[in-house]
């Protein structure tokens, strides 16, 4: 058989589907049948005129176009075009997840774990590797396109067209697919997963703040993203197949650098080299907890700093939103200016009520990367030496624990302030923005809901490790459950599944302090429990 740069790429394809097949199944139960559930009910919420003209204004504002971007609707709007205005945009960042997730691990994860080297001393391409994920995720997406558009055409929405569901399909599948490319780029420039990870985010998170941004207040300039592509679609109102191209052709391109990177690069190193550290160790470094953070600490820093920009960029658009006078100049005139900016007043603390929640729900996440990078540590061996050293489990236990609870508490606190700081800055009116006091507010009212998620991931590798899937799945759901109740009309009990249901909305209402402090308890006792297991199972050591 002659080698060529690309032998084996149909062999690691399916080697691939194979490895990520319990993974691959959980994503598409989640994203098709979320699809698919939410198409169903829009039947019932929205079937009628009155009900679509009532939900109309509301997407209109800046508030939600802020959220989910704007899209146009005919003059008589359907239940198909409503969909659209909600969906789109969330369906595709989810996906976009997905794609980073899965393009980082088929690669550059597994090349650090040294699986790559092993491949290569069979009969395998220097690309084939390279090729095999782009194959996969290209497979993955067309799938979940497909299934997106069978599932609409069964939903049978008043106003939805078959080209409209395929175009709803193929263009998330599409955006999905591009983002996939780019984070096989990233992986062949960084020399290390977190660091191809973290670009990958970084670069997601700017093109989704120069859409929000663009899309408040110049719209045109929304194609510089390509998120902002997704709005471009108009499935039900005007179709367009050029965002789809576009996606499409920046894909190739991206892909095509990648094969152009891998082959001037050595294996198990980057196109981006990292800076050499000391020729000696910092006597910092002796103990654990130290050398978590000499580890982690980019990633710290990243985290906090792409969050706190994450509110800043929600902040620009304070002034946008809580401007009643700008979409309604009578208003001062008919009630007065203290009635028009109380009005002001509480559009804004409706808008940094959702926002708590997503910004709660951004910083959980890097707590629970590094609560569960206490067991992936363990399963890869690298504690082996420091439990050949005189450590206790309980030492080291806090080692990761502790750090998680405040990496989270403190991007929570920088996100919310950069957010309110910078939207207050903002405003016109001073008078309308965010007081002292709300701030707490919103921030104490967020804090034991992430204390809570970070104990359940404690709880997880304490005592059933390979459940920590439930913990990231749960999240998901709370967070859904919030950022789209309202518009999915979901019933109360449904919102209460998860602890972002437990505490009233803040800052439009002030914390209840008997709820905040059983859930704080509760959130304790779960890590208690999850020590108490740690401290009492079995190590895995490969």
């Amino acid at each position: 058989m002659t080698l060529t740069t690309r032998t084996g790429t149909g062999a690691l394809t399916r080697l691939g589907l194979r490895r990520d097949r319990f993974r691959l199944l959980i994503w598409i139960l989640i994203l098709v049948g979320l699809m698919a559930a939410v198409a169903a009910k829009f039947v019932d919420i929205y079937g009628t005129k009155a009900e679509i003209a009532g939900i109309v204004q509301t997407l209109k504002s800046p508030a939600i176009v802020a959220m989910f971007g704007p899209f146009q609707l005919g003059k008589n709007a359907t239940t198909a075009q409503i969909f659209a205005n909600e969906m789109l945009l969330f369906m595709a960042l989810i996906q976009v997840v997905m794609n980073l997730g899965l393009a980082v691990h088929a690669t550059r994860y597994e090349e650090d774990q040294g699986l790559t080297e092993l491949l290569r001393a069979h009969a395998i391409g220097p690309q084939a590797q390279l090729m095999a994920a782009a194959s996969e995720l290209t497979l993955v997406n067309l799938g979940i396109g497909i299934l997106y558009a069978l599932g609409l055409d069964l939903a049978q929405m008043p106003g939805a067209t078959t080209a409209g569901n395929w175009l709803i399909g193929l263009g998330l599948a599409a955006i999905g697919w591009l983002f996939g490319m780019l984070a096989l780029l990233l992986a062949q420039l960084a020399d290390h997963a977190a660091s191809a990870t973290g670009m990958a985010y970084a670069l997601f998170g700017l093109s989704y703040l120069v859409r929000m941004i663009t899309d408040v207040q110049q719209p045109r300039l929304t194609w510089w993203s390509p998120l902002g592509w997704v709005e471009k679609l108009s499935p039900y109102h005007r179709p367009n197949w050029l965002p789809v191209g576009l996606m499409l052709l920046t894909g190739l391109i991206l892909i095509n650098l990648a094969i152009w990177v891998v082959q001037h690069r050595d294996l198990g190193a980057g196109a981006i080299a990292t800076h050499p550290g000391r020729r000696t160790a910092s006597p910092l470094l002796r103990g654990p907890l130290t050398l978590l953070w000499r580890r982690q600490h980019n990633v710290f820093i990243g985290w906090f700093l792409g969050v706190i920009v994450l509110g800043m960029a929600y902040g620009t658009v304070f002034n946008t939103i809580g401007d009643i006078l700008k979409t309604n100049p009578t208003m001062q005139q008919v009630f007065g200016k203290a009635v028009v900016h109380s009005a002001n007043h509480s559009l804004l603390l409706n808008f940094s009520a959702l926002l708590t929640v997503v910004m709660a729900a951004v910083a959980i996440i890097p707590g629970l990367q590094l609560i569960f990078k206490l067991y992936g540590d363990e399963t890869h061996g690298w504690l082996e030496a420091l439990y050949a050293r005189p450590l206790s489990r309980t030492r080291l236990f806090l080692s990761y624990i502790g750090p998680a609870g405040l990496l989270s508490t403190v991007i929570f606190l920088g996100g919310w302030g950069g957010l309110v700081l910078t939207g207050n800055a903002s405003l016109t009116h001073a008078a309308d923005g965010i007081t002292t006091f709300e701030f707490w507010q919103g921030f104490w009212g967020q804090l034991p809901v992430i204390w809570l998620f970070l104990a359940l991931g404690v709880l997880l590798v304490g005592t059933w490790p390979r459940g920590r899937s439930l913990a990231w799945l749960y999240l998901a759901y709370g967070f859904i459950s919030q950022y789209l109740g309202n518009l999915l009309q979901l019933p109360k009990w449904a919102k209460q599944l998860s602890p972002f249901g437990w505490l009233p909305s803040v800052p439009v209402h002030q914390v209840e302090w008997t709820t905040f402090s059983w859930e704080v308890s509760l959130a304790v006792l779960l890590g208690l429990i999850g020590w108490w297991g740690y401290t009492h199972r079995d190590l895995q050591q490969h």
